[in-house]
């Protein structure tokens, strides 16, 4: 991918000016963005709170353990996509975007930065609790904070129209990078005077005794050959006498799972929140990384009784069978981009707070001469999503089973959500371990693999150690 950088344009224009020149050439919208190393703040959950209590767009993302940190704020652009064809809509116009914008940059970031987030289901249409979450989009902040170790980068970015005023372009961008420098703005919560408790009331979609039901179902069909794996989800509605506190929320998940990637995406509609272990793919030039996480057990009280658990998870042959079916899902739909593919022979145990899992790390080496542009990765996306660890297996077989069985709508639960650059690197995360949040109420999902050897009330308990940490930060235990 080669960028349009500024010193390629007359010297004494401003980089909006130049952009605007641009944008008159090509006739249509060009992105500036204006990129400069900055002090790291020690935490950017605040900022991302901070706009969220003013009611503006804003998204985290971080994860502890690998010391990257994203705070994002506001939509420069942004690209929808519906339907089978989505990823591949968001690649070209993200590329087409990004092609031509035009970038100031000082430091290590030369580069676009841009948000992905979408829906389990390519046809998913924003409905209910799900309203204003469209099923696939790729958003370019007016102002992204990047740190990475002890660094940080700041992008401010803008559209610029072929008519467009440039002193309102550099208004615009003056006032986003004010968001640095905002006062905190109390969010009314409608909680009651006092040391009142607040009182919680939960229901769970479907009952429990009904999705046992659908997974003895779909053990039988699984006896019978019909598929391999099914992955049923279920949820929990969550509702309180006062507005959820998602910024609370995220700062406990991201202490208590380090090894987790961190998210928060808020807008003015609700917040979708969580601490996800599952990593999609990340891109790093030619390496490719991923992961196939499945199979999961308790953790235990002593260290003994934790040891027995994890051994007796590796020995498990149902585990290690839904395991694999991941693994041969992964590495089938890279082979074909990579000219190195390295996979464990055997899975290890990750383990996390309350759950340990099956994993097994996948490393390639993209074939030389890949696709630099932004859309190279969401090609990735769509060529990975769903993998059997949220869908089943075979994929198309699995996806027709959900939309049968299951009574809920996953919206952004178990979907793609990340990161992307310009240079075609990025990581996205598969947005497990979940929740959807608007004021008083919350709506959390969990789900079971079900294979040959699966036992319905094994799977219903999954799904509540799997509910648990989302109940326990939302409700402040």
């Amino acid at each position: 991918m080669t960028f349009a950088h500024v010193d390629e344009a007359p010297p004494a224009l401003t980089p909006i000016d130049r952009a605007l020149l641009r944008a008159r050439q090509l006739d249509g919208p060009v992105a500036v963005c204006l990129i400069r190393p900055i002090a790291p703040p020690d935490d950017l959950l605040p900022l991302v709170a901070r706009a969220h209590a003013a009611g503006r767009d804003a998204a985290l993302w971080e994860r502890p353990g690998d010391g990257i940190a994203i705070a994002a704020l506001g939509a420069a652009w942004r690209a929808t996509a519906q339907g089978p064809e989505r990823f591949r809509a968001l690649a070209a116009a993200s590329t087409a975007i990004s092609a031509s914008a035009l970038i100031t940059a000082a430091g290590a970031e030369s580069t676009p930065l841009f948000l992905c987030s979408a829906a389990f289901a390519g046809d998913a249409a924003p409905a209910g609790p799900w309203s204003g979450f469209p099923a696939a989009q790729v958003v370019l902040p007016e102002l992204a904070i990047v740190r990475r170790g002890a660094t940080a980068t700041l992008i401010a970015s803008a559209l610029v129209a072929p008519r467009a005023d440039a002193r309102a372009v550099a208004r615009q961008l003056a006032g986003a990078a004010a968001w640095l420098h905002e006062p905190v703005v109390e969010r009314r919560d409608g909680s009651a005077a006092g040391d009142v408790a607040t009182r919680y009331q939960a229901t769970a979609t479907p009952a429990p005794a009904r999705w046992k039901r659908s997974v003895a179902g779909a053990i039988a069909d699984i006896g019978a050959g019909r598929f391999a794996k099914l992955v049923l989800a279920r949820a929990c509605r969550l509702t309180a006498t006062r507005n959820f506190d998602c910024a609370r929320a995220a700062a406990r998940l991201r202490q208590a799972y380090p090894t987790c990637t961190t998210f928060w995406i808020a807008t003015p509609a609700g917040s979708f929140v969580g601490a996800t272990p599952e990593r999609l793919v990340r891109v790093e030039g030619r390496r490719v990384r991923t992961g196939a996480i499945a199979g999961s057990a308790p953790r235990g009280t002593t260290p003994a009784a934790d040891r027995a658990l994890a051994q007796a998870l590796l020995d498990s042959a149902k585990d290690r069978h839904e395991h694999a079916i991941v693994v041969d899902a992964i590495a089938a739909a890279l082979r074909p981009l990579c000219g190195r593919l390295e996979i464990d022979t055997a899975p290890q145990v990750l383990p996390l707070l309350n759950v340990q899992h099956l994993m097994t790390p996948i490393e390639g080496t993209l074939a030389a001469g890949r696709d630099t542009s932004p859309g190279a990765l969401l090609d990735l996306v769509e060529r990975l999503h769903p993998t059997p660890a949220v869908a089943g297996h075979p994929r198309a077989t699995a996806l027709a089973e959900i939309a049968a069985r299951e009574s809920i709508d996953r919206g952004w639960y178990a979907g793609p959500i990340g990161w992307l650059n310009g240079h075609g690197d990025g990581e996205i995360a598969v947005a497990i371990r979940s929740a959807l949040v608007r004021g008083r109420h919350a709506w959390l999902y969990a789900g079971a693999g079900i294979v040959a050897g699966s036992d319905p009330d094994a799977e219903l308990a999954e799904t509540r150690l799997k509910l648990q940490p989302l109940l326990a930060e939302l409700m402040e235990l």
